[in-house]
């Protein structure tokens, strides 16, 4: 499943070497990648990686550059 979420691309998918679905998120111009752990449920996933997004968006609001994407 891909979506675009606040600007960057979200990709979940099933893992054979995880066991379970993961996602990636990458910028607006296709570099750099976020990576997650594994979840049970796709649905979950996706609300894993939107969370992810919005940290990461406020991260980079306060200047933290904590987060380099």
């Amino acid at each position: 499943m891909t979506e675009q979420y606040r600007g960057y691309e979200i990709k979940v998918f099933w893992s054979n070497i995880e066991q379970g679905y993961v996602f990636c998120i990458f910028t607006r111009d296709g570099t750099g990648t976020i990576e997650s752990g594994v979840y049970h449920y796709e649905k979950f996933a996706l609300m894993g990686a939107r969370e992810t997004v919005d940290r990461y968006i406020q991260v980079k609001e306060r200047g933290l550059g904590r987060w380099n994407i």
